[in-house]
């Protein structure tokens, strides 16, 4: 199996087990529609879809010759999700709006982004999008 394959596997264990502790969540009383468990079910359900559909592209595609830049990177991986944790954990101390542009900012900069006015952009256009969609829109106050 494939390297990219193996992570598909493990998110889709991670997806069931996810989906499995949201079953837990209380069901919708009569004044809710949907109810608690809606929005994690729906994203664990995309999750699920979208892995299941990845690896069957990655059986169905025929084995190319290796080489380095279409080599799945581990290392890259990991970093990926410490730099996400750190982000998480930070959220406590620093503003939201600074450490989402800095996730952006420094995830587009792994993933090999180098025009720095599309990595200023994107991370300033996301975290004005976040605001306006929820402090302005939704009234919810992050």
């Amino acid at each position: 199996m494939k390297k990219e394959g193996f992570v598909n596997v493990i998110m889709l264990l991670l997806s069931f087990f996810m989906l499995y502790m949201v079953e837990k969540l209380p069901e919708p009383n009569a004044t809710q529609e949907l109810g608690p468990g809606f929005y994690p079910k729906l994203i664990i359900y995309m999750i699920i879809v979208f892995n299941v559909l990845q690896l069957v592209m990655l059986f169905l595609t025929k084995v190319k010759a290796s080489d380095e830049a279409s080599e799945f990177q581990f290392s890259r991986f990991f970093i990926m999700i410490a730099i996400m944790t750190g982000y998480v954990l930070s959220l406590s101390y620093i503003d939201y709006k600074i450490g989402t542009f800095l996730l952006i900012f420094s995830l587009m900069l792994l993933l090999g982004v180098k025009s720095y006015k599309l990595l200023l952009s994107v991370s300033v256009i996301s975290v004005g999008t976040i605001y306006l969609l929820f402090e302005v829109l939704l009234n919810v106050h992050i």
